[in-house]
């Protein structure tokens, strides 16, 4: 797949041997551990917040036993 827009900006951070080891892990089956890397950075920036989540899912659970008592 060929890139439509260069990428000419770079984004340096440091990782521990585990974590370098860990991701390096996870990416198997990637272009490279950039491409991965970059792919779930960009993908988690518009992923719900934790506590957005977590709140969905109690409203969830309160919705279900509320349908369960009246059972």
């Amino acid at each position: 797949m060929a890139v439509l827009k260069p990428r000419n900006r770079v984004l340096i951070f440091r990782l521990t041997q585990d974590e370098y080891e860990a991701l390096q892990s996870a990416s198997s089956g990637a272009r490279s551990l950039s491409d991965y890397a970059r792919s779930k950075l960009l993908a988690s920036v518009g992923a719900p917040k934790i506590d957005e989540q977590l709140t969905e899912i109690k409203t969830t659970v309160a919705r279900l036993a509320d349908l369960l008592e009246k059972t």
